[in-house]
This record gives C-alpha cells, structure tokens and sequence, in this order.
C-alpha cells in the first residue's frame, strides 16, 4: 500500500522529514479536578499520515524503514567548519564588488556557492535571499532566461520547501519548466527530467492539499508523466529504464484521479480547462481530461508488454501480469483479474526454482496498489510537520485481519494494547484498513480467502 494521506487519498507522494518521539500535542489534565465541574476532554490529534504497513511473520519482527531525522545544524559536526568558510565567501564576495561593481558575473558562482553553505547550515531564509541575488545578477548578465540560473533555482526551491513556502516553490517549479521548455521546445529530450520533477511537484502539493484545485494537480502530473514517458520511449526507447518508472507514475496519478472524482469536477470551469488545454498543447499531448481506469490500464499493459519483449527476467513478466490483475481487481473487475493472476502463476510455476518465485508473488497478501514504489515513505509527514509549524509525532500498531477473494478486509483485530493516549488513533486505523485492498492469497492461480493476516503500521499524528 502505498504512504497514505487520510484527508485526499488512501496513499501518497512528496518532501524532508523531521520527528519527535514520545510528545503529545494535547497536555494532560490537571491532577485535581476542577470542583462543580464537567471533567476536562483531552483532546487527541488525529492521525495525518500512514506509512505502508509491513508484514508480520511468525518469530520474525517486522522491520520498517527508520524515520529519516533532518540533522539539526547544530549537531552537524561540519557547522563550525562552514562558518569559518561562509565568513571566507562573504570576504570574497565583498572584494568582487570592490573591483566590478555589484553586478559583476563572477559573483554568480560566489554567491551560489555562498548560498549552499547557509542552506547547509539550516539558515534557509538567509540562503534564499542569497540565491535569488544570484539569479538576479546571472539574468542581467547573460539574458532573462537562462539556463545558467536552473542549479540555482533548484537549490533555492529545496530552502522553500524546508519552511513550507509552498507558494514560493510552487512559482519556482513552474518557472524552471517555462525557462526550459521555452529554451529546448517541446519535443526535445532535455526537458524530460522538468516534466519528472514538476508532476512530483504536483502530486507532493496534491498530498500535502496545497492549492485551490487540487483536481488541477492530478491532472497536471498525469499530463506530464504521460509526456515523459512517451518522450522517453521516442527518444531512447522503451527499454530505458526511465520508461517503465514513468508508466508506473502515470498509474499511480491514474488511481488517485479515479479514486478523487469530485475532485475532477473541478477542471469543468473554463479558466482552469484552458489552462490544462495549454499545458496539453505545449508537451503535444492528445487529451487533457483525466481519466482514471483507462489511463492506469493503458500504462500497466504497456509495462507488462515491455517485460514480456524486452525483459529476460521471468519474475518481473509475472509481477506486471500480477499488478494488472490488481488494478483490474481495485476496480471490481474480478474475471479480468483473476485471468491475469492466472497468467502470472503459469509463467512461474514450469520453472525450476518457480516454488520459490510463487512464493514470493503470492504467498502473502498485499497492500494495493502493488506497483507503487515505498520510496518516498514517511516523506509526507515531514511536509505536514512544516505545514502545521510543529513536527508530528509517530507510533506503531500491529493489526491482523482476513483478505476476501475479492481484496477486501474483513474481521480487523487490533493486536497492540489500546490506551487512552491511543484509542481515538487506533480507531482512525481501523477505519482506514477496512478501506484499504489487498491482493488476496493466490493457491494454484486463484485467489483465496485468507485470515489471520498480521501487518505492523507506523502512524504519524
């Protein structure tokens, strides 16, 4: 299952991360009560964010990935040392200026790499003002649009973000694209990596519900990861390993605007359906209505038609013919996906070690959607920590239940102990698992129902 976040979607994309164990937001009761009056309600934060759950196995514990922890500058044993040199740019800086004025070209470099050390430091604000200096001095020098000013740029989104300027690095984002694709046109390979990195942007500003239409960023990232993924399959060919990582996100973006339709509601205003059809027309892009099952289908086929030609690896034909079946099954498409399941088991089962392979297929039930990479886990939490000017809090609950024929959870049993601290918490999780598809137990190619299957989740509230 891919990282969820509760208020958009049952899974997410996105940013840092900072964590604080063991704090509540809420402070405790007073130890007398009051006298004559109603007792004091503690009131819990609710749960943001969920990470994908791992699976428990007999005498083995579940192992999640650790918490990236931002360092704080002041624990970094390198801070001392970027003073002293941060003293030494400024010197230098101060001398160009001396000799060429405060416009001087040499003063990009100086002040980019100025820029960087205080960024280092944590000292985001002042790298900003730092790196927007330079930016300004490399367009008076060298032309408005540039392509010199693009590292730049880069780093002074990344400072935006850590303080949660979303305005700020939603501008910049779309102003890399523009210098870009303003320098190279629509059809040339350079500008693959701005379309990766802006339909990110999209679904990371979708996950963290940042802007006024959050139906226009799911379009929007569809948009783009189609037009990478088609730029790279013209320009380098589909066995690019970018080809079949694009397809896989233009899927994810698939789910999420199938699984948000009143949010697709959205693009029917004429302002913003222009704006899309512009966008459409600049990456040359047929359609700029979202669709959602077709999209994801059509990307799924295209992957398991890549491995099936270009792969020499059995095992990932059977999981691309598996995660088909799982779309096909998240959209109550039980005929077409137990054909796929089937198909995936057949390819495994005439080989010499295809127990093996089978087992590591199907032998346990999985989140949905499958294909959808765990990377970016416990990356949204750190954007909802900026957000919320606090950074959230985390824990852990082990859950067993029984995964249906069909994917559906049924009889969920928390297994850690409830509290008071955590009952409102244990709750919210319980919900959102009942909610949550799981490719079922697959035996001699068919699903099976299977029960007693037991997940550890990491929560962050």
């Amino acid at each position: 299952m891919r990282i969820q976040f509760l208020k958009y979607s049952t899974y997410c994309l996105a940013l840092l991360t900072v964590i604080v164990h063991g704090q509540l937001f809420a402070q405790e009761p007073v130890d007398q009560e009051p006298v004559d009056q109603e007792p004091i309600s503690v009131t819990r934060p609710e749960v943001k964010y969920i990470d994908a759950p791992v699976a428990i196995k007999t005498e083995v514990d579940p192992i999640l990935p650790p918490p990236t922890v931002v360092l704080i500058p002041e624990d970094d044993p390198e801070f001392i040392r970027r003073i002293d040199t941060i003293r030494e740019y400024g010197l230098a800086v101060e001398q160009i200026e001396t000799v060429g004025g405060v416009w001087d070209q040499e003063l990009v470099e100086e002040l980019a790499t100025l820029g960087d050390l205080q960024q280092q430091q944590g000292s985001h604000p002042e790298a900003i003002a730092t790196f927007n200096r330079a930016i300004h001095i490399n367009r008076i020098n060298s032309g408005l649009y540039t392509l010199e000013q693009i590292p730049v740029v880069e780093k002074m989104i990344e400072s935006h973000l850590a303080l949660g300027e979303w305005e700020q690095a939603d501008l910049y984002y779309n102003y890399l694209f523009f210098v870009q694709q303003k320098a190279f046109g629509a059809n040339d390979p350079r500008i693959i990596p701005i379309l990766e990195r802006l339909a990110n942007w999209n679904i990371q500003a979708f996950n963290i519900g940042y802007g006024e239409s959050l139906g226009v960023r799911l379009s929007s990232a569809q948009i783009l990861f189609s037009a990478a993924a088609r730029m790279v399959g013209v320009h380098f060919g589909k066995g690019d390993e970018r080809f079949v990582s694009y397809l896989h996100n233009l899927a994810s973006s698939a789910y999420l605007v199938a699984t948000n339709p009143g949010l697709m509601e959205e693009l029917n205003k004429p302002q913003i359906r222009m704006n899309q059809d512009i966008l459409r027309r600049q990456l040359n892009e047929r359609s700029a209505i979202p669709r959602g099952f077709q999209v994801g289908e059509s990307a799924l086929l295209d992957i398991a038609q890549y491995y099936d030609s270009e792969s020499d690896s059995v095992y990932e034909s059977a999981e691309a013919l598996a995660n088909l079946g799982d779309w096909y099954l998240l959209f109550s498409r039980r005929r077409a996906a137990e054909e796929k399941y089937q198909q995936a088991w057949n390819m495994l089962s005439g080989r010499e070690d295809g127990e093996e392979l089978i087992q590591q297929l199907f032998g346990q039930v999985v989140p949905l959607p499958a294909f959808i990479s765990n990377s970016a886990d416990n990356l949204v939490a750190a954007a909802v920590s900026v957000k919320d000017s606090m950074p959230l809090e985390y824990d852990y609950v082990d859950i067993s239940f029984d995964v249906t024929v069909r994917g559906t959870t049924r009889n969920i049993q928390i297994l850690s102990e409830k509290t008071e601290a955590n009952s409102a918490h244990l709750l919210q999780l319980s919900r959102e698992v009942r909610r949550t598809y799981f490719r079922p137990l697959i035996v001699d190619g068919a699903p099976v129902r299977s029960s007693n299957n037991q997940f550890r989740y990491r929560y962050w509230y």
